[in-house]
């Protein structure tokens, strides 16, 4: 008994071959319209010419006409369809419609993580505002000088929030200079339990950076880092340059890992960081947060510009 044939399906055409394909019919369609119009060119006029030497009524006309309009469909048939508004013309279309449409969304996400940061500033500014008047009030009575200190830094501090709260770009100088206002305030409050260290290489001062970038980390490490321990600690911020990338580091010797949540970058402060760096820069900065032991170290890395 003869076993049944085995029909074998021919292998799927690799993405190559099928473009290769499609090469040589494009090819052969417009080789026989060329075709077509050159045999046209030649024969008409002698048509023209033997109804021109001919007696008779003239008849030349016809097969003008009707062989010009089947070379006209036949170049519609392979140009038109495919160029103007066939298939190729739709996909072009398609594409730059979808790339306007993702510069519509990108520009949405940016508008929409400015928003967030504003809304996450007014949810935090008050907070650090009266807390830092009450203090001040507190120092006037026993300590003057401390006082009139803490409200100049506060006054600093906010007018440079103010400025970069309506800017949508600033410099790492400014940046720099906010937080040294910041810290300068929490020192008073805390005294000797917070140092402080502010590395700025006057290369990079007129590095661009959004504004406010840096100050929810300091913010990070010395509330959940250096506040609660007793004897306090030190948090350090420098910034350095590095194969056309900047590199911001925060680091302090708090409590570290296992403290806080936000020290394992999922706390809300450092996740709306990630959210911001991810959508201002596309992809192409980067955080990473690791243990100093002790304490937390916080690197951003986002591309070198000038402001």
């Amino acid at each position: 008994m003869n076993s049944p044939t085995t029909l074998l399906s021919p292998a799927p055409l690799s993405a190559r071959d099928a473009a290769l394909f499609r090469a040589r019919k494009r090819a052969k369609e417009i080789r026989e319209f060329y075709m077509n119009l050159a045999i046209y060119c030649l024969v008409i006029p002698v048509l023209w010419i033997i109804n021109a030497l001919t007696p008779g009524p003239l008849w030349a006309q016809w097969p003008t006409l009707g062989w010009g309009l089947g070379v006209t469909i036949h170049g519609l048939s392979v140009f038109a369809s495919k160029s103007f508004f066939g298939t190729e013309w739709e996909e072009r279309k398609v594409q730059e419609i979808m790339a306007r449409e993702q510069l519509k969304i990108v520009s949405s996400e940016k508008q929409l993580v400015q928003a967030q940061m504003r809304m996450l500033q007014a949810q935090i500014e008050p907070h650090f505002l009266f807390n830092t008047l009450a203090n001040i009030q507190t120092q006037i009575p026993r300590a003057p000088e401390k006082a009139n200190a803490m409200l100049d830094n506060f006054i600093a501090y906010l007018r440079q929030t103010l400025s970069a709260s309506r800017a949508q770009e600033g410099t790492l100088k400014q940046e720099f200079d906010l937080l040294r206002n910041y810290l300068e305030i929490l020192k008073i409050r805390m005294g000797d339990r917070l140092q402080f260290d502010l590395e700025l290489d006057p290369s990079l001062e007129g590095a661009a950076l959004p504004p406010m970038l840096l100050q929810p980390v300091v913010e990070n490490a010395v509330k959940h880092g250096l506040e609660p321990k007793v004897e306090g600690g030190r948090v350090s911020v420098r910034a350095t340059n590095k194969d056309n990338m900047l590199r911001l580091i925060v680091e302090d010797d708090g409590l570290g890992f296992g403290q806080h949540a936000d020290s394992k970058g999922t706390g809300v402060g450092l996740a709306n960081l990630r959210e911001r760096l991810s959508v201002l820069y596309d992809g192409f900065a980067t955080l990473e947060i690791t243990d100093a032991n002790p304490g937390t170290r916080v690197e951003i890395a986002i591309p070198f510009a000038r402001s």
